[in-house]
């Protein structure tokens, strides 16, 4: 079936095409984004100068937007950091973190709030929520009128319409409204996301030659979780943010997972699983709310000294890993993956079991698979947190055609 565009929907799609070039490439010329863009000199000429009037983009040069005509000299543009900023909330075991990013998405401000939210009630919550944003974005000493878009990121499963918090091991609550509270709030469009996803965007939008098509971003912490690229698209569930790794079904009947489910990969790779393992704890034994990260580097240091109860604990937890991603490789074929978190911190301990597995599945060359390790989460929960809200504005943006500027 031949699509026929209006005039304006074509305008739409070229003046957002301009606008993700010139974010991706930071500064860079009309001539540039003519050629990037397969658009004409004078088609790109007219759009970016009507994106300079509305404040979108900037000249390096200080050009102005008036001085147009044939012969002009190459100019840098760039997203202006001033045009809008968003909120990013990081939600997490314990703690809040939020930031604000300018719209060429640096952080201008960011705090960390403790927030014990196992026995918190949601008007508490969405009160506490509310107040932090509040105190970062006054310390900022930024307009209100300049906040466009709120993006939070959730250890936990999301809605698939990006407005609610289905569930979380952070906190007993189940579907809780997070993006119509903070809508409400703050008076700008909301979305939540799974934090693993946000970690997959941000790779695939920070290094696209390496993680462009088909990869898997695997979070290693207190919780495991994936999100995952498909022929260069973000995978999700029908209903939620799904791509549930860590509580596919490894061993029946098996260890306790903090899910409450029974054999979960996570009962055997997570932080508290791998604690619960080396200490000899039975697993019937419940997850504890938090594990420090300094708990398991001991158990790993115990293991590279030979202690034999820490080697196994190491090669328990590969083995789900393995036998999840063997499951998944059948389905879909192999394809690289990135261990994130401070858990990839013991990937030496755990690849030998991870490959063995994967040797025995029938995915070809599955144990061959490149595994990269990535052990800081947070920066690239909050890029790709950060990514999902310019990107959204941006779209917004796009679609002002003719309408007034707003300042």
């Amino acid at each position: 079936m031949t699509m026929v565009l209006r005039s304006d929907d074509m305008r739409r799609r070229n003046r957002l095409t301009i606008m993700q070039i010139v974010r991706r490439r930071k500064e860079i010329s009309r001539s540039e984004i003519a050629q990037a863009a397969a658009l004409s000199p004078a088609t790109v000429s007219t759009i970016t100068s009507d994106l300079i009037s509305e404040g979108v983009l900037i000249s390096q040069t200080g050009e102005n937007p008036a001085g147009t005509g044939r012969g002009r000299p190459s100019v840098g543009l760039s997203m202006n950091p001033e045009f809008r900023y968003a909120v990013l909330l990081i939600l997490k075991t314990g703690a809040v973190n939020v930031a604000i990013v300018d719209y060429a998405g640096a952080v201008v401000a960011q705090q960390d709030f403790r927030l014990e939210m196992t026995s918190i009630t949601q008007p508490e919550f969405r009160s506490k929520l509310t107040a932090e944003i509040r105190q970062t974005w006054s310390a900022s000493g930024l307009d209100h009128g300049l906040l466009a878009r709120i993006s939070v990121g959730i250890q936990g499963v999301t809605g698939s319409g990006g407005r609610r918090m289905l569930w979380s091991p952070i906190t007993p609550l189940t579907e809780v409204p997070i993006g119509d509270w903070l809508r409400d709030e703050f008076g700008v469009p909301v979305r939540l996301a799974n934090d693993c996803d946000l970690i997959a965007r941000a790779l695939h939008v920070r290094e696209p030659e390496i993680y462009h098509e088909n990869f898997a971003a695997i979070l290693l912490a207190h919780g495991v979780g994936m999100g995952l690229f498909l022929r260069g698209q973000i995978v999700n569930g029908t209903r939620s943010s799904g791509t549930e790794f860590g509580h596919m079904m490894y061993m029946p009947d098996g260890a306790l997972c903090r899910c409450g489910s029974r054999g979960c990969i996570e009962a055997y790779a997570g932080d508290y699983a791998l604690i619960r393992s080396y200490s000899g704890q039975i697993d019937d034994c419940p997850p504890p709310p938090r594990v420090e990260p300094a708990e398991v580097d001991r158990v790993a240091e115990a293991a590279r000294s030979g202690d034999v109860r820490a080697v196994r604990t190491f090669d328990a937890a590969g083995r789900a890993i393995g036998s999840g991603l063997a499951g998944m490789f059948a389905l879909v074929d192999p394809f690289r993956i990135v261990l994130v978190g401070h858990g990839a911190e013991a990937f030496d301990l755990m690849e030998d079991a991870i490959r063995r597995t994967l040797k025995n599945c029938n995915a070809m060359s599955a144990e061959d698979i490149p595994i990269d390790l990535f052990p800081e989460e947070l920066p690239l929960i909050l890029e790709g947190c950060g990514i999902d809200a310019l990107t959204e504005i941006d779209a917004a943006q796009a679609d002002q055609v003719g309408e007034p500027v707003r300042t």
